[in-house]
């Protein structure tokens, strides 16, 4: 030893002053002209020896030493050695060049005991050392190494770095191989700040480190199911109790959606994702999902991305497709236990922890969604029992909808006609909605916190607001043409293939010629789409701006779809007034603004869309009611003579339940709203000038 350092505790496992190229960085609260040594011991203890130049040489001691104080880092592929010492108003930086491999050795004689749970470890290794993360989005690219703790401890291998845990796996979902004489590659599913890893490479600095991580993390692994997978914790209800959450690791895997207990011993339940009766539904945030060996099981997750990378799986989405068509529904209740809703024949069953109910149809009192809710809630009562359920709305509409289809499956063959020309009835407000609801979206977008559809839109006077309103009507008005084409060329053939659904294999004549009919009823809907091609025009003129060039709302984040698009409005799969809402939000990032010299054309642009939605629109969805109603009345009497009961109660329910609710994601007006107020504005307008159309 160069420096006579007096008495020390425990085994000395580094020392500064015997590796020439060690480097003294910073320090502070030390002599200016002396220089400083440093001496690692495995007790632990520190000790810094400061020559004190011109003054007396002195030797400060941290004793315990314990991380982060005394941080002992091998960075460089766990080649180099970097100290950061903190002593009582003193710190220390020093580095160290390569080290030999006696220098290698001795250091493993820490044995990690910087860390106070030491000893309790399965396995540590003998300081932080350097860890290269493998990133999925990135996979041949020079990743960023950083320094950490590698600790195996209760089924888990952690890294941890200055007393944080930056990742995690648990043991039985990773797999290591040997890499080089001290290294090994680790392959596994984590996130690691906000990005996921495929895996990492641990540099655990000498050949026997490495066998001894091997020999613990393969022990380990026989402990239970070896799949490798990516992993996040969650919290869960429902497997053991419906009440008390449960922490425990999620694992998805190409075929498998896992948890497991935190410590690794224990598989709690896994789904199979190619089972056909699997169900799931809810957020990237939290989620239920099913299976008839496990029950409902309800996921809250903590990590937003991970939930996305859920939410993004093919198999889970698949299986959220099925949930809204299969007609069975994995909820919450009000009080978090989650459940299942199955149908049949005699009645509706409730199943989960704590929970098992049958409730004949007959003893239903009332079904109400409230789709503005926080959390969107069904509440259900019967005579015996009072239900809310809590979940993502288009869940929500699908099981009232379900309710409602087979309540009506009570009515007897004979009751088919009634029930035909009740769909009848209830298809004046589908179609007010399905043709004109976007144009009400829009202007219920335009007037920002009203709801009021018969308040007129006005040029605002700060200039934000009247960017936001530029922006909203450029997005609005061009996916409104888009709309109104659609509906002229796409609803006819779907109200003819609905119809097919009804009339039963073979797909009568008459059906084929309504199709052509109905295309002609629709006809005038095209002088709206003239009218708002011009005002798109003008407000293009206006603003001079690119609508590719305006921000889309982005659906990433947005409740699982479950197929809603299909099953909300069949005539366009996104609501591209949904869009336009969402604008309204990005208005601060408008670049072009709603300056005094185009006040003008904006007041000109905004009176035509008044006089559109108040008095042209609601003149136009008479002409169009006029139309398409007879034909609609004489297609409910044919389909009567050969249409079967299931169909037309499903049909019925669809319809009555469709009008209670929104459209869409950031549309607060339910569509029996908007038809409503387009009946009533209709009914107080003076005779129509039918010449207009």
């Amino acid at each position: 030893m160069a420096v006579a350092w007096g008495a020390v505790r425990g085994r000395v496992v580094f020392d500064s002053s015997v590796h020439p190229s060690s480097r003294e960085q910073q320090s502070t609260g030390f002599s200016w002209t002396g220089a400083r040594s440093l001496l690692v011991t495995d007790w632990p203890a520190v000790y810094v020896h400061d020559t004190g130049g011109l003054g007396n040489p002195i030797v400060s001691v941290l004793d315990p030493a314990a991380d982060p104080d005394a941080s002992i880092r091998l960075v460089d592929a766990s080649t180099r050695l970097v100290a950061d010492v903190r002593l009582r108003g003193q710190t220390l930086s020093l580095t160290s060049g390569p080290l030999d491999p006696p220098a290698l050795a001795a250091l493993t004689g820490l044995h990690g005991r910087l860390l106070p749970d030491a000893a309790t470890a399965d396995f540590i290794s003998p300081c932080a050392i350097s860890i290269t993360p493998h990133y999925e989005d990135d996979p041949g690219g020079a990743a960023t190494e950083f320094t950490a703790y590698t600790v195996v401890a209760g089924g888990r291998l952690q890294l941890r770095d200055r007393g944080e845990v930056p990742l995690e796996w648990p043991v039985n979902r990773i797999r290591v191989t040997p890499l080089g004489p001290s290294a090994v590659e680790l392959h596994g599913g984590a996130l690691l700040g906000g990005r996921f890893l495929s895996g990492a490479t641990l540099h655990l600095a000498t050949p026997p480190v490495r066998d001894a991580f091997l020999k613990v993390v393969r022990a380990a692994a026989h402990a239970g199911p070896g799949t490798v997978g990516t992993s996040a914790p969650v919290t869960i209800r429902g497997l053991k109790s419906g009440r008390s959450p449960v922490k425990a690791d999620c694992v998805l895997s190409d075929d498998a959606l896992e948890f497991q207990s935190p410590d690794g011993r224990q598989v709690l339940a896994a789904f199979d994702l190619a089972d056909p009766h699997l169900r799931v539904a809810g957020s990237a945030e939290r989620f239920v999902v099913f299976s008839p060996v496990h029950g409902p099981v309800a996921v809250t997750c903590g990590s937003t991305t991970f939930g996305r990378r859920l939410h993004r799986h093919d198999r889970l989405r698949a299986a959220a497709e099925r949930t809204l068509t299969a007609g069975v529904f994995p909820v919450e209740l009000s009080d978090g236990r989650p459940v299942a809703f199955a149908f049949a024949a005699d009645g509706l069953r409730v199943r989960g922890p704590e929970v098992g109910l049958h409730i004949a149809y007959p003893s239903i009192r009332g079904v109400e969604g409230d789709p503005a809710a926080p959390r969107p809630t069904l509440r259900l009562t019967t005579e015996r029992s009072d239900l809310t359920v809590v979940a993502q709305p288009e869940l929500i509409q699908a099981l009232h909808t379900e309710i409602r289809a087979w309540s009506h499956l009570d009515a007897t063959a004979d009751q088919i006609p009634d029930m035909l020309r009740a769909a009848a009835g209830l298809e004046e407000d589908y179609l007010l909605y399905t043709i004109f609801g976007p144009f009400y979206e829009l202007h219920a977008a335009l007037l920002g916190e009203s709801d009021d559809l018969a308040t007129p839109v006005t040029l605002p006077e700060a200039a934000e607001g009247r960017s936001r309103l530029a922006a909203v009507l450029q997005i609005g008005l061009v996916e409104l043409q888009r709309h109104l084409d659609q509906v002229a060329y796409v609803l006819p053939a779907f109200i003819r293939h609905r119809d097919a659904l009804l009339a039963g294999t073979d797909e009568p004549e008459w059906l084929k010629q309504g199709e052509a009919a109905l295309r002609a009823a629709l006809a005038p809907t095209q002088r709206a789409a003239a009218e708002t091609g011009q005002l798109a025009a003008q407000v293009s003129r206006l603003i001079d701006l690119d609508p590719d060039a305006l921000p889309k709302v982005s659906y990433a984040g947005a409740a699982l779809s479950l197929g809603a698009a299909a099953l909300v409005n069949p005539v366009f799969a996104v609501s591209g007034l949904s869009q336009a809402y969402s604008a309204r939000s990005q208005g601060d990032q408008r670049k072009n603004q709603v300056t005094a010299q185009s006040e003008r054309g904006w007041t000109t642009v905004l009176d035509r869309w008044n006089s559109l939605v108040s008095g042209s629109l609601p003149v136009l969805s008479y002409v169009i009611t006029e139309n398409v109603f007879p034909l609609r009345w004489s297609a409910a009497r044919r389909l009567a003579d050969t249409a079967a009961l299931p169909g037309v109660a499903r049909r019925l329910a669809t319809l009555d339940v469709l009008r209670r609710y929104p459209s869409g994601p950031g549309i607060r007006l339910r569509r029996g709203e908007i038809a409503d107020h387009l009946r009533s504005t209709r009914d107080a307008l003076p005779t129509p000038r039918f010449a207009d159309f």
